[in-house]
């Protein structure tokens, strides 16, 4: 292949890349949009062509347009490169980078913690501590989670005050969100990142509003996170060292360390990594440079998965938990049929009710959704109709069920499209708001886009209430979260809104598989696992896409940090070259000109 050619294939590859992203994004956007104007789309043939050829000519005219100006935005030159190289030299150490990090993330995140003291009791942690104090666990809530929550509750007990120990718990989780934050900065340090990423991300790191309130906030989500975070900086270290060994070293403990974390504490944690395992496999079929490498990471993917599935198994033996209810895995399938219901079932809630429905499909929907829950169908949120869920229909009668499920889907095909698009608007619309209304009654605060409402006297029945002692602050943080006033903020609202950090990832692998960096790619599919997890649930919050929220700058860095060192490297070649070159040419000269003397 000449150099032409191949010039020409990789314009290609580039072209054919962004046209499909760029139409994924075009097309999203569009029905995000009008979900969210009009609430339903009738899709039949023509409009469906007629929006799949608009997005194809509207993305293609825009890819044109990227690779008309990548001199511009996306090629940069070596010099540039080897610059930001050089930025390090004003930072200090990894070891320093990590203290000063460590120090100034608790001095910013302190005030958060002392105004909402003894931290934000939210979310699940009413039903935790219920099962603390009964000792009748279940699994539908992490058991390690549970478990030490409630061994801080007894140290607080044993101190003579319960609410002591959750002030202590929650002590201990802002320090380690510190700790793992810390310990990114200081990784990116050890990976000669400029000096202003660095600082723009430990900027980030203290001020950005959700770690405040993240880290002072009971719930499981924070421990995932670290756990998620540490993987994948293990994961983006083992293929920087690119030790193509099947020996383990400290990062593939750290790594396998990480991966049980991430079951132990999220009960969906496992199938993230169900995801990254099969990428490694795959890598380990046809990658035959680093399949070595690829097998060590399998075997820690592996391995993480089968000690965090051992662990739950244990800890739900030692505490007699009882096994949780699976609707949360069905909010997909309950939100389709519970929409189809009142498009067709002549349920009488719509006027747009055509009443179609077959009465056998009917009378299975009415068994799987009891006391007509459908009727309480939200759009943005399956809870409403999932808590009247009766799932013994679906383990029990399950061909039957299937074959309404199916025969449904064939009839009521756009049904069943907006349903799914409707409910996971926030991970992929950048304009959605209904993330952060989501919760809101009307009548309690404390319900915005993150969740700081009590509910109190619960929460008093276990010796937990609130104790502010800064309450001007208090004050002030509430007006923040339940008002959403980061919506009013435009630079802040594309960091905070959900619908952004999607596209994010998407480009960047689009980016790497234009590159052919297919290494790199695979952190990457340990997201990809994630969101699929996410998309099957049954609504769009912040505190469950928080995981990737942290991940973004450090692996964006990381390839950066990687694409710069090829470039340094490149660079070296290049001079080397160019110097054998030069010293050729000399020594060719000399020998001519002795020969001259000669004759």
């Amino acid at each position: 292949m000449t150099a032409g050619s191949g010039k020409k294939g990789s314009r290609k590859r580039k072209f054919i890349c962004l046209w499909l992203l760029l139409f994924l994004f075009v097309t999203s956007q569009y029905i995000g949009w009008k979900l969210a104007e009009e609430g339903n789309i009738r899709w039949n043939l023509g409009g469906t062509l007629l929006l799949l050829a608009a997005g194809l000519l509207v993305s293609a005219a825009a890819g044109l347009g990227i690779l008309a100006l990548e001199g511009l935005v996306m090629r940069q030159s070596l010099g540039r490169e080897k610059k930001a190289l050089t930025g390090i030299r004003e930072l200090p150490g990894p070891s320093r980078c990590f203290g000063l990090a460590l120090a100034t993330m608790l001095l910013c995140w302190l005030p958060g913690y002392l105004a909402y003291y003894p931290g934000i009791c939210a979310y699940d942690i009413t039903i935790q501590m219920g099962q603390v104090v009964s000792g009748s666990y279940g699994t539908h809530h992490p058991l390690a989670h549970t478990l030490l929550v409630g061994l801080f509750a007894k140290l607080g007990n044993g101190l003579g005050d319960v609410n002591t120990g959750i002030a202590l718990y929650t002590a201990f989780q802002l320090l380690c969100l510190a700790l793992t934050f810390g310990a990114g900065i200081a990784w990116l340090r050890s990976l000669r990142v400029g000096t202003v990423w660095i600082a723009l991300t430990w900027i980030w790191c203290c001020l950005f509003p959700f770690h405040i309130y993240m880290s002072v906030t009971v719930t499981k989500d924070v421990f995932f996170t670290m756990f998620f975070l540490l993987q994948m900086i293990c994961f983006c270290q083992l293929i920087h060292q690119g030790e193509n060994r099947l020996g383990w070293g400290r990062w593939d403990v750290g790594y396998l360390l990480s991966a049980l974390g991430m079951v132990l504490f999220r009960n969906n944690g496992r199938y993230a990594l169900l995801a990254v395992a099969f990428f490694l496999a795959v890598g380990c079929i046809r990658r035959h440079g680093r399949r070595r490498l690829a097998l060590r990471l399998l075997t820690g993917t592996l391995a993480g998965i089968l000690a965090g599935s051992l662990g739950l198994s244990l800890l739900a033996r030692g505490t007699g938990a009882q096994q949780g209810d699976k609707r949360e895995m069905l909010s997909i399938p309950i939100q389709q049929l519970a929409r189809t219901m009142i498009y067709h079932g002549g349920a009488g809630v719509l006027p747009e009710d055509d009443a179609t429905m077959e009465e056998r499909d009917r009378q299975l929907i009415d068994d799987f959704l009891l006391d007509q829950a459908y009727r309480e169908y939200r759009p943005d949120i399956a809870d409403p109709v999932k808590r009247h869920t009766y799932t013994y229909v679906v383990r029990y009668r399950t061909r039957e069920f299937l074959d309404t499920y199916l025969r449904l889907l064939a009839r009521y095909p756009g049904d069943y499209v907006n349903a799914a698009f409707a409910v996971n608007m926030g991970y992929y619309y950048i304009g959605d708001e209904s993330h952060a209304h989501i919760n809101e009654n009307g009548l309690e605060r404390g319900l915005g886009y993150i969740q700081t409402r009590w509910v109190e006297h619960e929460l008093a029945d276990f010796g937990i209430y609130k104790d502010s002692k800064w309450e001007g602050l208090h004050e002030a943080m509430e007006r923040y979260a339940d008002e959403n006033m980061y919506l009013r903020a435009p630079v802040l609202r594309m960091i905070m809104v959900p619908g952004v950090y999607l596209w994010i990832w998407l480009s960047l692998a689009a980016f790497l598989w234009i590159r052919k960096k297919y290494m790199l790619m695979l952190p990457v599919s340990l997201i990809a696992g994630y969101y699929v997890t996410l998309v099957l649930g049954p609504t769009v919050q912040l505190r469950y896409l928080y995981p990737v929220m942290t991940a973004v700058p450090f692996v964006l860095l990381f390839v950066k940090a990687e694409c710069a060192g090829r470039a340094d490297a490149e660079l070296k070649l290049h001079n080397a070259r160019i110097y054998r070159t030069a010293l050729v040419k000399r020594i060719w000269l000399a020998l001519c000109s002795q020969v001259t003397r000669q004759f």
